[in-house]
């Protein structure tokens, strides 16, 4: 496989990746996250001030920053920037993780039960959600575009000849002097020293 076609595949894979990252962040506030409540009902700044019975406006709530996050791993998307996917995921942990505390503090210590109580699939969506964007960013590697080189057999005759012409060593000294073979004489009757003359 050539490495342009495996950059390709790794980016169509990590792109897969990240949108269904991004959407199982947003569809995690439709879900509950704990004891039956949904994420849509809780308050961003509870998140901040401690978790209250007050339920939110959907554009108040955990939403908000949910859907923040999913746009700017859209925008990483479009730009091609692992920055911006990264921040995404980062995100969203980072308002789970903060959830979490502060859901911890107003029951006294979060709980995992199975009647359906306790941390339920909601918190878990926003979770997977994120991993699969970092791990989606990851895949991607290095997307630096690099300038193609063509192979010389696909090349025009004309660049061909001019790539090759710019390759050869190039001299400013003098050149060097006529080369002695079998098509220049050895030397001419000018360039013979002078005998003496001869005594009588």
């Amino acid at each position: 496989m050539l490495p342009s076609t495996a950059s390709k595949a790794r980016y169509a894979v990590g792109t897969v990746l990240v949108l269904v990252g991004a959407v199982a962040v947003v569809w995690s506030v439709w879900r509950p996250w704990y004891n039956g409540r949904d994420g849509r009902y809780y308050q961003l700044g509870d998140v901040f001030d401690g978790i209250s019975n007050t339920r939110a406006q959907l554009f108040g709530s955990l939403f908000l920053a949910m859907a923040a996050a999913a746009f700017l791993a859209l925008l990483g998307i479009l730009r091609r920037s692992r920055l911006l996917v990264v921040l995404a995921g980062l995100l969203v942990l980072f308002i789970t993780g903060l959830w979490m505390f502060r859901q911890g503090q107003a029951v006294d210590g979060l709980k995992v039960n199975t009647d359906g109580t306790g941390l339920d699939v909601g918190a878990a969506n926003a979770v997977i959600g994120a991993a699969l964007m970092l791990i989606g960013a990851g895949v991607w590697g290095n997307q630096r575009r690099r300038r193609a080189i063509p192979h010389p057999e696909q090349e025009a005759p004309d660049q061909l000849a001019a790539r090759r012409r710019s390759a050869l060593p190039t001299s400013t000294g003098p050149g060097p002097g006529p080369r002695q073979g079998a098509d220049t004489p050895a030397d001419t009757p000018a360039d013979r020293p002078q005998e003496p003359p001869r005594a009588a």
